[in-house]
């Protein structure tokens, strides 16, 4: 019987994927340039790792692996927790990432880092906070891999990218439920009574207005302890951006 729990996290990933026709490919794209970079990884970290979508592919990719999923959520959180209950490979930790010292007694240092469309709700010197604690839980030669809204530099084919996007969610969309609407449903279940004002409470400072193009976020993690970086894929307005420590 399929539980509550579980028809949330579907649903998660339904709408998720309409909102990044091509997510698959971001999540295949990162642990490939994880693995080309630094080797099958053993110890992963995940960044804003919602119900665990990113977490599971690492594991079935790297069965080996061991991640540690980090989310200030409630919701996502509890989602997260559930679906890896009894697995000693996942550990689910809440941790505020805007916080100076977010990264403070995590367990030991990882050969990668990944995380998806999320950082961009960062304000800028949230998110230089923490690229910096990326680099310092990263081994050398570790792996940092960001997909998220990074959007061209050149303003008429930045509109244009927007247009056929917003386009895109206007035809997806018009009879399914968004990502908006799968918070509201979630957070009214009985289960997560309370929840919706600490959520808010977790999520004042997001803004979601943080799109700088690639070389700013290259820029920021150079001079946040990393060696290398770049952009190494894109589509339209969202990019994956690679870095290396040095």
């Amino acid at each position: 019987m399929t539980t509550q729990r579980e028809k949330l996290r579907s649903s998660w990933e339904v709408q998720q994927a309409g909102h990044a026709p091509d997510r698959e490919l971001r999540f295949r794209l990162i642990l490939d340039y994880v693995e080309a970079l630094a080797g099958p990884p053993r110890r992963v970290l995940d960044l804003c790792c919602g119900p665990g979508s990113l977490t599971r592919r690492v594991l079935e990719r790297f069965p080996e692996a061991e991640v540690v999923a980090v989310d200030v959520d409630p919701v996502l959180l509890d989602l997260a927790r559930d679906a890896f209950a009894g697995d000693d490979r996942v550990s689910v930790i809440a941790r505020q990432l805007a916080a100076p010292g977010w990264y403070e007694g995590l367990p030991g240092t990882f050969d990668a880092v990944v995380t998806a469309t999320a950082m961009h709700w960062f304000p800028a010197d949230a998110l230089a906070g923490v690229y910096a604690g990326v680099a310092r839980v990263l081994r050398s030669g570790g792996v940092f891999a960001n997909a998220d809204h990074i959007p061209i530099a050149e303003p008429v084919l930045r509109s244009a990218a927007d247009r056929l996007h917003a386009e895109h969610l206007r035809t997806t969309f018009a009879n399914a439920e968004d990502c908006d609407g799968w918070y509201e449903r979630a957070y009214s279940d009985p289960r997560y009574a309370g929840l919706r004002a600490e959520r808010e409470k977790v999520f004042a400072h997001w803004s979601g207005d943080l799109l700088e193009r690639d070389g700013w976020h290259v820029d920021l993690l150079r001079r946040t302890g990393f060696e290398r970086a770049g952009a190494v894929w894109r589509r339209g307005n969202d990019a994956l951006v690679v870095a290396i420590r040095g």
